[in-house]
């Protein structure tokens, strides 16, 4: 399969861990997240996977996240990996990614491709106060389309 257009919908939950202070502007954390994921190709396949992220976000006072990265790792039904990283950035008061695809297994071996993704999220409890003085969870929403070549597909 040549390098074809491919669409990406998400949704679950990532976990932030209580965050370090940087500076007095500026906090860094970990977390954890788990999604599930389609990828629906241009020709109309879709394919199903969870996706685990791990990585770190820098945020300010306000809460906002103006950047962050981690390491994504899909898997399908038939056990097949998808492995990627992304770096997260604000833009125009919009939270967005570029997931850009390197590694796999299976059907996802010799995959390569970037995607611009787009973030939606609220605080899992109303009223959160950012920056969190523990741990926290969102509950988020990605989309967005790019380029995948996956030649086993």
């Amino acid at each position: 399969m040549a390098s074809q257009r491919v669409e990406i919908a998400s949704g679950g939950h990532a976990d932030w861990s209580t965050p370090v202070r940087v500076d007095e502007s500026i906090l860094q954390g970990s977390y954890q997240g788990i999604f599930m994921c389609r990828f629906t190709f241009e020709g109309g396949a879709a394919h199903y996977l969870k996706m685990r992220i791990i990585g770190v976000d820098e945020m300010d006072n306000d809460g906002e996240v103006p950047s962050g990265f981690g390491a994504l790792e899909f898997q399908d039904s038939d056990g097949d990996v998808l492995r990627g990283r992304t770096e997260w950035y604000r833009r125009d008061g919009v939270d967005r990614g570029t997931w850009t695809f390197a590694s796999g297994t299976g059907k996802w071996k010799g995959a390569a491709g970037k995607v611009d993704m787009f973030l939606t999220y609220m605080a899992d409890e109303l009223g959160t106060k950012l920056p969190p003085s523990g741990p926290i969870r969102f509950i988020g929403f990605l989309e967005g389309t790019g380029e995948l070549d996956a030649p086993q597909l």
